[in-house]
């Protein structure tokens, strides 16, 4: 991933101050550039006795400032469409990319936002409105509105995005391998396009700290272990019964040979999806509307006609010390249901073990977890 992928994908959504602004910017560089034609001609039209040369004179003005006019406002969408930005999103550092390829989107898709939005001005004159006001309605808090539904993208903040990805912490990097990695104790180097960042928005990202003791003495443990979670449970009896506590454990027999556990005949966990399909997983896997990956992962792709689930949503691990999921910055986020009925919002890149029972919950999506690979004999 080159250095503008990785300041893009660490972008924030674009406060709806900023875009009024944009918006309000655009406004006075057509009336710099042809407004000012059609308002002086209108007003020179509306005082001028009709069929006089003045009159003749306001026509011409107004027809060249709406011939200028058009040229503004193509010109304003072919830069929308190829680039992401106008000129007022331009001086506000706002750009209109695509939700998940952070690309440009074309001028096809700035042209179907924008009837969105005409269309919304065809009821009753006060629609438009209504749809310009519905980033405020969105429940992700991403501010997109129905027009970047309709066309698919999301307006970014691209001035906010230096510094960003200049905070994140090293173990939520953009250029994270598909393989799990553990967590650092130490800072992290900073990359190679951080050099050509101003020394106030570079900052060295301290040491995260282990929010779990290691589960074993080789590696650190996950962000997140819900495995080590009481299971609560109506109706326990505390206490034994007196003939139970009067029982010992008899002394191993002799005459007996030892039984040694059966061989890992299954090393892999076993998946349910939503959709009644079975997934067995044995190492690392990324799972998707349309996952892909350079490394030779495994790829689990689930039916979404919702566009509910990111292209590459989630990650699931399967090691001999168990099963855990990680969000890959995925859209609507990703939430582990345990099996009493707890719930864990998955932050982005935060392995998360899970035990059977539990029900991976991501965008209309779900896969619950109904085997994990045994242990056999070492030699």
């Amino acid at each position: 991933m080159n250095a503008r992928s990785a300041r893009l994908n660490a972008a924030p959504p674009a406060s709806m101050g900023r875009r009024f602004v944009a918006a309000s910017l655009d406004v006075v560089a057509w009336l710099v550039a042809a407004g000012w034609l059609v308002v002086v001609g209108v007003v020179a039209w509306a005082r001028a006795e009709p069929s006089t040369a003045a009159s003749q004179d306001a026509l011409r003005l107004v027809t060249i400032g709406m011939a200028l006019t058009g040229g503004v406002v193509i010109a304003h969408w072919l830069l929308h469409g190829r680039y992401g930005w106008t000129l007022g999103r331009l001086a506000m550092g706002v750009r209109t990319l695509d939700v998940e390829t952070r690309e440009p989107v074309g001028p096809a898709r700035i042209f179907v936002r924008t009837v969105v939005v005409l269309a919304g001005a065809a009821v009753l004159l006060v629609g438009a409105a209504v749809v310009l006001a519905s980033p405020f309605l969105d429940r992700t808090r991403r501010n997109r509105g129905w027009h970047d539904r309709a066309a698919g993208d999301e307006v970014l903040d691209v001035r906010r995005s230096a510094l960003a990805l200049a905070e994140r912490p090293p173990w939520r990097s953009p250029q994270r391998a598909a393989e799990p990695s553990t967590l650092t104790r130490g800072p992290a180097p900073l990359p190679e396009w951080a050099a050509t960042l101003s020394p106030t928005a570079v900052r060295q990202p301290s040491a995260p700290p282990l929010l779990l003791s290691p589960v074993t003495p080789r590696r650190s443990s996950p962000d997140l272990d819900t495995r080590t979670m009481p299971v609560v449970r109506q109706g326990l009896a505390y206490g034994l019964t007196p003939e139970l506590e009067l029982t010992r454990p008899a002394a191993p027999r002799a005459d007996l040979p030892a039984v040694p556990p059966p061989a890992t005949d299954r090393p892999a966990a076993e998946f349910e999806l939503s959709d009644g399909r079975h997934v067995s997983i044995e190492r690392t896997a990324l799972v998707g509307r349309n996952p892909a990956s350079d490394a030779p992962v495994q790829l689990v792709r689930v039916a979404d006609p919702t566009r509910s689930v990111s292209k590459t949503h989630l990650q699931i691990g399967v090691e001999p010390s168990g099963v855990w999921v990680a969000d890959r910055g995925s859209t609507n986020g990703t939430v582990v249901n345990l099996p009493d009925g707890g719930q864990v919002v998955c932050g982005v890149d935060q392995q998360v073990r899970i035990r059977v029972g539990s029900t991976v919950v991501f965008g209309d999506c779900s896969m619950r977890l109904v085997r994990v690979p045994t242990t056999g004999p070492t030699a």
